[in-house]
């Protein structure tokens, strides 16, 4: 399973990259939206994580992109967010989006990679 990280932190790239490889995935990575937006151009991802604030372009540049070639169907994307989840849950539409907080402790982020190879 290829999944896509867009993360700028280090810290968090490193947590991200550690989950992945204990679930046996690889990963490309993307440090800002625009860098994302062209690797989803040209592959083809089963999970894709994506930190909210980034520089560039941000997360929901990237949100609305994948909107716009995917339809509302982001059951395979995992928000990060530093903020209040369910406010965050507000400022989205999409109902099967994964919205998660980020922390030093990856469990939540392993748990919901787990849950896109249901």
């Amino acid at each position: 399973m290829r999944v896509l990280i867009v993360e700028n932190n280090p810290l968090i790239i490193e947590a991200v990259e550690r989950a992945g490889k204990e679930l046996s995935l690889e990963a490309d990575l993307a440090t800002d939206g625009w860098e994302a937006i062209e690797l989803l151009r040209s592959e083809s991802y089963a999970a894709i994580v994506i930190d909210a604030d980034l520089p560039r372009h941000s997360g929901f540049g990237v949100l609305t992109f994948l909107r716009q070639e995917n339809g509302d169907d982001l059951g395979n994307v995992i928000l990060m967010t530093s903020t209040d989840q369910d406010d965050m849950r507000r400022r989205v539409s999409e109902q099967n989006l994964r919205v998660i907080r980020k922390t030093e402790a990856m469990d939540e982020l392993t748990a919901a990679l787990i849950g896109t190879q249901a």
